[in-house]
């Protein structure tokens, strides 16, 4: 009886023993199951539960080509043992070549054990569609529609209509913030600018856009009107504005901090710096945008407030009436979302001049912007200065060499003619004086006949 119980108790442990080894399997995965033609997959086989395996990946090559494996085959087949596990784990790059379908399976495959007898194994396969990128967009969905719209506790007018694309809403005073709720109609669209949304006084303008998976979009738009307590309206430039009676709806730019200032005897909020001396108010237009103007108290005046923050700069602009010589043209241009006036020269538009304070510094002047780059950087109008002054005496000094030039032109005609005149004058003066010695020498001849014929007439006088 012991010993039918020894045998019963062996077999069992063994066949659990057998239970409990790993089973040889041949799994397969791939890193997607669509591919875009043109671009690179992953197959990865991983073998388990042996101490050898081979095989070879079956695949359809019109629409695939294999391009790389880490194993030492270089091609579709594995053959390792237990000298070669680092293989246990192999992937195979594969390239899609045109549009189509593959599945990549295993054929010949074999595991063998410890003692080299093949064992049973399961094997895995994986199914991959390749499509042109064209193939794929004209498969996505161009529906920008949204499927509910609402603000959570509240009535929007009129009732949502996904054609609908504005809509109204008028709340207390005391409700500073609402959630507005969106449903996108298409799975694979996106939606933003819905969730809680800050409320000011008077209109805010909620717009919530849904973006195809085409790329193509759609806005609607909640008018949110959040009744004012005493609102204080002005004019500037034509355009009327609601002064801002909440700081917390104001943006508080860098170096300035919250404080009051009265309007039309009323007290509302502003923010003042030491390094511009300005006061800041918030004004909201008709469409519910609020900006920062800087507020002339004595003059009632407002002028709309611009602050440039770069990496290396925090700049402010300044209306002035000095210019840069070659740069009396001026402009708007954008620079960080923000319309600002700036000089340019035609010589070279790829910077532009704008006169403001360094926030940094607390220094007003002249800074160089590059429209390219989008860089600051201190104007320094010295090198130019000095290229003027080098010009100014370069054009002095041809000015006198040219006059001294011209001098000696001058003094070598006058020679020249006076010369002449003289050498004129020397042969009249010779021409007189041979004429005269001409005549001298005629005279003389003329007086020797005379003194012949005297002394002959004497001598026949005394013959007598």
């Amino acid at each position: 009886m012991k010993v039918f119980k020894y045998l019963f108790y062996s077999v069992l442990f063994f066949v659990i023993g057998i239970g409990v080894v790993d089973a040889a399997a041949l799994s397969m995965s791939t890193s997607t199951r669509s591919a875009v033609v043109g671009n690179t997959i992953s197959i990865t086989v991983s073998a388990s539960g042996a101490a050898g395996w081979e095989y070879c990946i079956n695949y359809n090559s019109s629409v695939f080509s294999l391009v790389s494996a880490n194993s030492d085959t270089g091609g579709p087949c594995v053959r390792t043992g237990s000298t070669l596990t680092g293989y246990s784990k192999v992937t195979f790059k594969f390239k899609a070549i045109k549009s189509g379908s593959s599945t990549f399976s295993l054929r010949d495959a074999v595991m063998y054990g410890d003692d080299g007898s093949s064992v049973s194994s399961s094997k895995g396969s994986v199914s991959v569609t390749a499509r042109t990128q064209a193939e794929i967009q004209a498969s996505y969905s161009d529906n920008d529609n949204l499927k509910s719209l609402g603000v959570e506790g509240f009535d929007i007018t009129p009732a949502f209509d996904k054609d609908k694309l504005e809509y109204e809403l008028v709340v207390e005073n005391d409700v500073t913030k609402v959630n507005v709720l969106a449903t996108k109609a298409q799975a694979n669209a996106s939606v933003s600018g819905a969730g809680e949304v800050e409320l000011t006084e008077g209109l805010n303008k909620v717009t919530v856009v849904v973006t195809a998976q085409k790329g193509n979009q759609k806005k609607y738009v909640i008018n949110i009107t959040r009744k004012e307590l005493d609102p204080i309206n002005v004019v500037v430039d034509g355009k009327e504005y609601t002064i801002v009676r909440k700081v917390d709806a104001l943006t508080i730019p860098t170096y300035y901090e919250a404080g009051t200032v009265i309007i039309q005897e009323e007290e509302v909020p502003c923010l003042n710096s030491e390094v511009t001396k300005y006061q800041l108010v918030g004004l909201k237009d008709e469409d519910g945008n609020i900006h920062l103007y800087r507020y002339y108290e004595k003059e009632a005046k407002y002028e709309l407030y611009q602050q440039l923050v770069t990496e290396v700069i925090n700049f402010v602009p300044v209306q002035t009436d000095k210019l840069i010589d070659g740069y009396e043209k001026n402009k708007d241009i954008k620079i960080n979302d923000e319309s600002v006036n700036v000089y340019y020269s035609e010589d070279d538009k790829d910077y532009v001049l704008i006169y403001g304070i360094n926030m940094l510094t607390g220094k007003t002047g002249w800074y160089q912007y590059d429209v390219i780059e989008h860089t600051f950087q201190r104007y320094n109008d010295n090198g130019l200065n000095k290229i003027k002054e080098t010009n100014k005496l370069f054009l002095l000094l041809v000015i006198i060499l040219g006059g001294v030039f011209i001098l000696a032109i001058l003094v070598i005609i006058i020679l020249v003619v006076s010369k002449s005149k003289i050498k004129n004058k020397n042969k009249k003066i010779l021409s007189l004086l041979e004429e005269l010695n001409n005549r001298v020498k005629s005279g003389t001849v003329e007086t020797k006949n005379n003194e012949k014929k005297v002394k002959k007439s004497r001598v026949i006088k005394k013959e007598n």
